[in-house]
Protein backbone atom coordinates (compact mmCIF):
# COMPACT_ATOMS: atom_id res chain seq x y z
CA UNK A 1 0.00 0.00 0.00
CA UNK A 2 1.29 3.38 -1.06
CA UNK A 3 2.11 5.70 1.56
CA UNK A 4 0.27 9.37 1.72
CA UNK A 5 3.49 10.79 0.62
CA UNK A 6 3.96 9.14 -1.94
CA UNK A 7 0.83 11.08 -4.03
CA UNK A 8 -1.33 8.67 -4.84
CA UNK A 9 -4.09 10.50 -6.34
CA UNK A 10 -6.23 7.57 -7.20
CA UNK A 11 -6.25 6.82 -3.62
CA UNK A 12 -7.04 9.94 -2.01
CA UNK A 13 -9.73 10.50 -5.18
CA UNK A 14 -11.53 6.98 -4.05
CA UNK A 15 -10.79 7.95 -0.63
CA UNK A 16 -12.90 11.21 -0.90
CA UNK A 17 -15.45 9.83 -3.22
CA UNK A 18 -16.41 6.77 -0.69
CA UNK A 19 -16.36 9.69 2.56
CA UNK A 20 -18.99 11.34 0.55
CA UNK A 21 -21.15 8.53 -0.87
CA UNK A 22 -21.29 7.01 2.82
CA UNK A 23 -22.69 10.22 4.55
CA UNK A 24 -25.10 10.69 1.74
CA UNK A 25 -26.32 7.01 1.75
CA UNK A 26 -26.59 7.71 5.40
CA UNK A 27 -28.95 10.40 4.82
CA UNK A 28 -30.70 8.94 2.21
CA UNK A 29 -31.52 5.54 3.72
CA UNK A 30 -34.20 6.89 5.67
CA UNK A 31 -36.09 6.97 2.16
CA UNK A 32 -34.90 3.59 1.06
CA UNK A 33 -32.52 5.06 -1.60
CA UNK A 34 -28.91 5.60 -1.93
CA UNK A 35 -27.08 8.50 -3.15
CA UNK A 36 -26.90 7.46 -6.91
CA UNK A 37 -30.50 6.79 -7.21
CA UNK A 38 -31.26 10.47 -5.23
CA UNK A 39 -28.67 12.19 -8.04
CA UNK A 40 -31.06 9.80 -10.87
CA UNK A 41 -34.50 11.27 -9.41
CA UNK A 42 -32.48 14.75 -9.48
CA UNK A 43 -31.21 14.61 -12.78
CA UNK A 44 -34.85 13.09 -14.35
CA UNK A 45 -36.81 16.02 -12.71
CA UNK A 46 -34.38 18.67 -13.46
CA UNK A 47 -34.76 17.39 -17.46
CA UNK A 48 -37.70 15.87 -17.87
CA UNK A 49 -38.98 18.33 -20.64
CA UNK A 50 -36.14 17.46 -22.66
CA UNK A 51 -37.64 14.10 -22.57
CA UNK A 52 -35.08 11.89 -20.71
CA UNK A 53 -34.92 8.29 -21.59
CA UNK A 54 -32.52 5.74 -20.46
CA UNK A 55 -29.61 5.75 -22.61
CA UNK A 56 -29.16 9.23 -21.46
CA UNK A 57 -28.54 8.08 -17.66
CA UNK A 58 -26.31 5.47 -19.13
CA UNK A 59 -24.50 8.15 -20.51
CA UNK A 60 -24.97 10.54 -17.46
CA UNK A 61 -23.76 8.46 -14.94
CA UNK A 62 -21.56 6.10 -17.03
CA UNK A 63 -23.07 2.82 -16.11
CA UNK A 64 -24.21 -0.06 -17.87
CA UNK A 65 -27.49 -0.63 -19.19
CA UNK A 66 -28.09 -3.27 -16.70
CA UNK A 67 -27.31 -1.67 -13.63
CA UNK A 68 -29.76 1.79 -15.10
CA UNK A 69 -32.49 -0.63 -15.72
CA UNK A 70 -31.72 -1.78 -12.16
CA UNK A 71 -31.87 1.11 -10.30
CA UNK A 72 -34.82 2.11 -12.39
CA UNK A 73 -36.70 -0.74 -11.63
CA UNK A 74 -36.34 0.58 -7.98
CA UNK A 75 -37.34 3.43 -8.54
CA UNK A 76 -40.37 2.38 -10.23
CA UNK A 77 -41.61 0.03 -7.36
CA UNK A 78 -41.27 2.64 -4.50
CA UNK A 79 -42.95 5.06 -6.70
CA UNK A 80 -40.57 7.76 -7.51
CA UNK A 81 -40.37 7.65 -11.24
CA UNK A 82 -41.80 5.99 -13.70
CA UNK A 83 -41.87 5.05 -17.56
CA UNK A 84 -43.90 6.25 -20.34
CA UNK A 85 -43.49 5.39 -24.04
CA UNK A 86 -42.32 8.87 -25.63
CA UNK A 87 -45.39 10.22 -28.84
CA UNK A 88 -42.30 10.45 -31.10
CA UNK A 89 -40.91 7.35 -30.80
CA UNK A 90 -43.08 4.35 -29.80
CA UNK A 91 -39.94 1.96 -29.21
CA UNK A 92 -38.38 4.75 -26.54
CA UNK A 93 -39.59 5.11 -22.94
CA UNK A 94 -39.33 8.90 -21.43
CA UNK A 95 -38.80 8.90 -17.32
CA UNK A 96 -40.63 11.07 -15.28
CA UNK A 97 -40.27 12.00 -11.63
CA UNK A 98 -43.65 11.36 -10.09
CA UNK A 99 -45.06 13.37 -7.08
CA UNK A 100 -44.00 11.32 -4.49
CA UNK A 101 -40.20 11.51 -5.61
CA UNK A 102 -40.89 15.37 -6.02
CA UNK A 103 -41.56 15.57 -2.58
CA UNK A 104 -37.79 14.49 -2.37
CA UNK A 105 -35.91 16.24 -4.70
CA UNK A 106 -35.54 19.77 -1.90
CA UNK A 107 -34.11 17.45 0.13
CA UNK A 108 -31.62 15.34 -2.06
CA UNK A 109 -30.32 19.16 -3.47
CA UNK A 110 -30.02 20.31 0.06
CA UNK A 111 -28.07 17.17 0.75
CA UNK A 112 -26.00 17.55 -2.56
CA UNK A 113 -25.18 21.49 -1.83
CA UNK A 114 -24.17 20.29 1.87
CA UNK A 115 -21.47 17.58 0.53
CA UNK A 116 -20.58 20.48 -2.35
CA UNK A 117 -19.51 22.88 0.70
CA UNK A 118 -17.98 20.28 2.68
CA UNK A 119 -15.66 19.59 -0.46
CA UNK A 120 -14.51 23.12 -0.43
CA UNK A 121 -14.33 24.00 3.52
CA UNK A 122 -11.02 23.77 3.67
CA UNK A 123 -10.04 25.85 0.70
CA UNK A 124 -10.40 29.66 -0.15
CA UNK A 125 -11.75 31.10 -3.25
CA UNK A 126 -8.61 30.52 -5.09
CA UNK A 127 -7.66 27.52 -4.02
CA UNK A 128 -11.48 26.07 -5.30
CA UNK A 129 -10.72 27.78 -8.70
CA UNK A 130 -7.50 25.64 -8.74
CA UNK A 131 -9.29 22.21 -7.29
CA UNK A 132 -12.15 22.34 -9.92
CA UNK A 133 -9.38 23.48 -12.93
CA UNK A 134 -7.30 20.92 -12.47
CA UNK A 135 -10.23 18.37 -11.61
CA UNK A 136 -11.63 19.28 -15.14
CA UNK A 137 -8.64 18.95 -16.66
CA UNK A 138 -7.71 15.97 -15.43
CA UNK A 139 -11.28 14.31 -16.55
CA UNK A 140 -11.24 15.86 -19.76
CA UNK A 141 -7.67 13.94 -20.46
CA UNK A 142 -9.34 10.67 -18.62
CA UNK A 143 -12.33 10.87 -21.25
CA UNK A 144 -10.03 11.81 -24.19
CA UNK A 145 -8.41 8.20 -23.03
CA UNK A 146 -11.80 6.52 -23.45
CA UNK A 147 -11.58 5.26 -19.88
Amino acid sequence: MAQEDDHNFEHLIRSIGIRLKRRADQRLAEYGLNSQQGRMISYISANEEKGIIQKDLEQVFQRRGASITSMLQGLEKKGFVERRVSPDDERQKRLFVLPQGKELIREFDRLFAESEELIKGGLNPGEQENLYNLLRKVDAYLSAQQL
